[in-house]
């Protein structure tokens, strides 16, 4: 029986992905139904894929309702994909395993989440064997979670992980200098699309420690987000004010990024975790500065550079660069994890 999914989500990668790789699936995968915000659409044969987005239909019932519901009326394998960025859709991941369904995920929450819940659907997989890929949380498509799972399986020792997990950030980084002013940047970014519609959410480095916490369960420390320091980037005094506000004050913010820099260093936000020789473990989420032979220092505006230092890569690190966001290469991320479910159930 073939692999049937079910597509939650028909943003900006949902939509890449359905256009240009949903045709492209083996005849042993199938799209069974879209879901969004607006119901739910049983996909046909006869049109193609991205031409069947749901926009109104089952109004009555929430997102969560109608994805168990495509469950309990599947047979043989089945998967669940989650492209969205939602907390509650997340929430739904250990009712969905029960009913069969494996995962495919983009969404970080269920990765980043408070303990309980992380271990309880941790706990579900193991029992239900059921499979959760989410390579593309962490670097869009690059491969750091597989990089991760090969040192663990080679039974190599990681000491640390380091990166530049933000987008957005590591955009505006790479070109600012000393004696720019730093809100140009960031309008520039919010102009592209680049950041959230309210940038406090990118400059409180939380998307940072949310990713720098994924990697981190990954490499088998049981962290969790409270246990992150982390450098907001946004003055105490605009935290609270309404987004308004905070663009009609953007001088603070330039002040602020100002007065943390100095020495005429050019600097990235950065994350790093790393276990101590007596066992502790210590992640940061923060600015750093950069010197000139630092890889971070010549890197593509928009690029990421991911860096794992084990035992057997103890002189020479093992360092992954490339696209570190974007919908092209997220969306083929997805493609290549709802590929590599298949072969696992194969």
């Amino acid at each position: 029986m073939p692999l049937n999914l079910i597509i939650i989500g028909t943003g900006n990668i949902a939509s890449y992905w359905l256009q240009y790789f949903a045709e492209k699936l083996p005849t042993t995968i199938r799209v069974h139904a879209l879901v969004n915000s607006k119901g739910l659409h049983l996909v046909s044969t006869e049109r193609p894929v991205y031409k069947q987005i749901p926009h109104s239909l089952h109004q009555e019932a929430d997102t969560q309702s109608l994805v168990s519901k495509a469950l309990a009326s599947l047979p043989g394998p089945k998967a669940v994909v989650d492209l969205t960025a939602s907390k509650i859709i997340s929430r739904a991941y250990t009712d969905w395993v029960k009913q069969g369904a494996h995962l495919i995920s983009a969404n970080k929450y269920a990765g980043s989440a408070a303990p309980d819940f992380y271990q309880k659907l941790r706990d579900t997989l193991g029992e239900c064997k059921g499979h959760w890929l989410y390579n593309t949380t962490v670097g869009a498509g690059l491969p750091i979670q597989k990089a991760i799972a090969e040192r663990r399986s080679c039974h190599d020792e990681i000491v640390q992980l380091e990166g530049n997990f933000s987008g957005s950030l590591s955009w505006i980084f790479q070109q600012y200098r000393a004696g720019d002013r730093f809100s140009e940047w960031l309008l520039k970014a919010a102009e592209m699309g680049m950041t959230e519609p309210d940038p406090r959410v990118d400059l409180s480095g939380l998307d940072v420690a949310r990713k720098l916490l994924i990697l981190a369960r990954d490499a088998g420390w049981p962290l969790q987000l409270a246990d992150i320091e982390l450098e907001n980037l946004v003055p105490e005094e605009l935290r609270a004010v309404s987004l308004e506000q905070f663009w009609q004050h953007l001088p603070l913010l330039d002040d602020f990024i100002e007065q943390r820099q100095g020495g005429g260093w050019q600097y990235h936000y950065l994350g790093r975790v790393s276990r101590a020789c007596d066992g502790r473990i210590r992640a940061v989420a923060g600015l750093y500065p950069i010197a000139t032979n630092s890889p971070y220092a010549h890197l593509v505006p928009g690029n990421a550079n991911f860096v794992i230092h084990s035992l057997q890569y103890g002189s020479s690190p093992l360092i992954i660069q490339g696209p570190g966001a974007g919908r092209e290469v997220t969306a083929a991320g997805v493609h290549s994890d709802i590929l590599e479910l298949s072969s696992r159930l194969s």
